[in-house]
């Protein structure tokens, strides 16, 4: 006969059932959102990459492209010619910075240079 010994949490929860329910509902609706908001980023950032062709002609296209190596989000890449590489249109296609040395230039991009390596393959 414990049931009928009156509980103070038993009557907290009758009184606010709704209020906990509404709470837990906007507490997932809220984690969801984030969660979409965080998967729209990531396509968005894979979509300024996407274009294969036009991160080539960038790069002075196929023919100049000597070799290319990819190391987290760094693309290394040696050219033939470096006057025909295009900054501003890489830097339109979301590379983040581009370091010219004297064998080869460094691109670094926000996110995989595997996927651009495969991209330029």
């Amino acid at each position: 006969m414990i049931f009928l010994v009156p509980n103070p949490f038993n009557e907290f929860l009758k009184e606010n059932a709704l209020w906990l329910a509404l709470s837990f509902a906007l507490l997932i609706a809220l984690i969801l959102l984030i969660i979409l908001v965080k998967n729209w980023r990531s396509k968005k950032k894979d979509a300024m990459l996407a274009d294969g062709d036009l991160l080539l002609k960038a790069l002075g296209g196929r023919e100049n492209i000597v070799s290319c190596e990819a190391k987290s989000s760094r693309l290394s890449v040696v050219l033939k010619e470096k006057s025909l590489l295009d900054e501003k249109a890489l830097k339109d296609q979301g590379i983040l910075s581009i370091i010219k040395m004297s064998g080869k230039v460094i691109i670094v991009i926000d996110g995989s240079a595997e996927k651009v390596k495969k991209l330029i393959d």
